[in-house]
């Protein structure tokens, strides 16, 4: 177990952490764009494409850590 949580805390962590800012900031800034044009299916359309693909790169990290 505690090798698990080392790895954890180490890079793998980091780069997730890095990625969900981003990608918040991303999905903020055009949810806010298309909803002041009114475009409602992109702004619920966005947060379901951000949220898989931090469901993919939070797939992809958990795997490096069990390795």
């Amino acid at each position: 177990m505690g090798n698990t949580i080392e790895k954890l805390y180490g890079g793998p962590a980091i780069i997730l952490l890095v990625v969900g800012i981003l990608s918040s900031f991303i999905m903020f800034n055009f949810m806010f764009k298309y909803a002041d044009e009114g475009n409602l299916f992109m702004v619920i359309l966005i947060p379901l494409v951000v949220s898989i693909f931090a469901l993919v790169v939070g797939m992809s990290l958990g795997s490096m850590i069990e390795e």
